[in-house]
């Protein structure tokens, strides 16, 4: 250590500056890295995003909603499809409720001329059995054409349930379809726009991320001020500790000698803290410079981050909110739909058992016919007595075949109710059972969507708020120029009580020579060596200096010190 007679307290001022320099710049250089990763961790993020607007997944999604769109804008007319056929089968059930009026009067007439065939024949053993086996037939005929009644006011029934399905469905259609595709054809346009500028956010987050790992790497390089500013102070040091120990070693010196000598050190003492610091304020005053704009930069990302955030949100939740309305439409319309289902296969089967019971009724009619005719093949042997019967038989029979019309519109209603049927069964209108499915893959599509969009900007949000944190802390533990210049113009005062006049230095070489050659030799930077020349202009430059200086250039002297 140093003798304080001669250097005092500046050397331990010294090695408490060294210290607050090393400690200061490794926190400083430690914040500076934690910033690179936090970035470097920001940077990945926004090539996810980027990556996802510009992706394929952005276009699949919106193409889905568009053909979703498209399915839903056909639901109105399906249903419309479905009610006019439904409408055209109780058209049809009407027109053959009808009908059937018009047998049963047929049949109220010929159970009059049963009863009539009764009184006439009365008095006639031929006939006796015949009225009554007609007026049996014409029963038969009244307790079909009845049955035939009921089941068709069981369908007209059925008919009715089902046209007020699809009058509710139409409605539902027509009230909330065209309102949700307007919506989501809307809002597809929307989300390919607001992808769009999503991706130019990201973008800009992204340039001005690179832009901030360049900053920092610009001031991690000038923290070699920190290694330089901290080498230059032991040199300082050193120097001050060679004095000590030169004047300890000549004790043949006069006071004289020794202070000139002590002097002229302390001089290259101070001129080369009085450089160093101003190097120091220079270098540190640019990285200072250079931090303070990463504030700004850190809160342009939150700022980004706020906008796309806001961008993202209102967007996808509407269209979110306008699929689920359309799954939970579909749904009811496909519970609806299963039991419109079940009521057309039921008509359908009353159609059939219609015409079957129209066979009975017509079967009943032949056999009245045939009845009425052998009848009126008896009256004709009768002569008069069988004349009256003969009259009312004819009119059986003719009362008989008017049966015939009726019941033909009746078979053709009915075929007509079966071709509407069939057409119900096997239209485009079934597909409004399984519209649901389309519509779950797009708010699948969709909710995927949003989930990837909130996962990343939610780590978008917690790392930009991180850069942010990052980034103060930063700027506080890179804010050098002040205390730590203090603290070096500190040494400066305390050494410049301590001088004098600077000594000539035209015969110090004799007194000092081996002195400023071995500080010299100490020196890493050409700036050290050409101030130490101007002070001490006896050093010997071209004299091999230590292994840690020789066959090196400046930069390699500067790199090997500070790595």
């Amino acid at each position: 250590m140093s003798n304080p007679s001669v250097t005092g307290t500046l050397p331990s001022l010294l090695t408490s500056a060294h210290a607050r320099l090393e400690k200061s710049f490794l926190e400083g250089g430690a914040a500076l890295v934690s910033v690179t990763e936090i970035i470097n961790s920001l940077m990945e993020i926004m090539n996810r995003l980027t990556g996802f607007f510009d992706g394929q997944t952005s276009r699949k999604t919106i193409d889905g909603l568009r053909r979703t769109v498209c399915d839903l804008a056909l639901l109105p007319s399906l249903a419309e499809t479905r009610q006019t056929s439904f409408k055209q089968i109780t058209d049809l059930c009407d027109s053959a409720r009808d009908h059937v009026a018009d047998m049963r009067e047929i049949i109220r007439y010929l159970g009059t001329f049963a009863i009539t065939v009764k009184i006439t024949g009365a008095g006639l053993a031929e006939f006796s059995g015949f009225a009554e086996e007609i007026r049996e037939r014409i029963q038969s005929g009244a307790s079909e054409i009845g049955r035939f009644a009921e089941q068709l006011n069981g369908m007209h029934q059925q008919l009715d349930t089902a046209r007020n399905f699809a009058d509710g469905v139409l409605t539902e259609f027509q009230d909330t379809i065209p309102a949700i595709v307007a919506s989501l054809e809307a809002s597809s346009a929307n989300l390919t726009r607001e992808h769009q500028a999503m991706a130019a956010v990201a973008q800009e987050v992204k340039s001005i991320a690179s832009g901030i790992q360049g900053k920092v790497a610009t001031v991690l390089s000038a923290l070699q001020i920190g290694d330089i500013t901290r080498q230059r102070l032991e040199h300082v040091q050193s120097s001050l500790e060679f004095l000590d120990e030169h004047l300890a070693a000549s004790g043949s010196f006069s006071n004289g000698d020794a202070e000139r000598v002590k002097q002229a050190i302390l001089h290259l003492a101070h001129a080369q803290l009085t450089d160093t610091l101003a190097d120091f304020r220079q270098k540190c005053a640019a990285i200072f410079q250079t931090i303070s704009s990463f504030t700004t930069d850190a809160a342009r990302i939150l700022a980004l981050r706020d906008e796309m955030k806001e961008e993202d949100e209102s967007l996808l939740h509407k269209m979110q909110a306008d699929i689920r309305r359309a799954c939970g439409l579909s749904q009811r319309v496909q519970e609806r739909s299963q039991e419109s289902d079940g009521l057309v296969s039921s008509v359908t089967q009353t159609a059939q058992q219609l015409l079957e019971g129209i066979e009975t009724i017509r079967a009943i009619k032949t056999d009245i016919h045939y009845m009425a005719l052998n009848s009126n093949l008896r009256c004709s042997r009768l002569g008069d007595a069988g004349r009256s019967v003969n009259v009312v038989s004819g009119e059986l029979r003719t009362f008989a075949a008017k049966l015939e019309t009726p019941a033909d519109a009746i078979v053709e209603d009915m075929r007509k109710v079966e071709q509407a049927t069939m057409t119900l069964t096997t239209d485009e209108a079934g597909d409004i059972d399984h519209i649901h499915e389309p519509l779950q893959c797009a708010l699948d599509a969709l909710e995927t969507v949003s989930t990837q969009m909130d996962e990343g900007l939610g780590e978008f949000s917690a790392q930009g708020q991180q850069v942010f944190s990052r980034i103060n802390a930063a700027v506080s533990k890179l804010d050098f120029k002040d205390q730590l210049a203090d603290m070096l113009q500190s040494c400066l005062d305390r050494l410049e009580p301590q001088l004098a006049e600077r000594p000539a230095t035209h015969d110090l070489e004799p007194l000092m020579g081996h002195l400023s050659q071995r500080i010299f030799a100490i020196y890493t930077m050409a700036q050290e060596r050409a101030l130490h020349q101007q002070l001490l202009p006896f050093a010997k430059t071209s004299e091999p200096a230590p292994s840690t200086a020789t066959a090196q250039d400046d930069d390699e002297l500067l790199a090997a010190a500070l790595f």
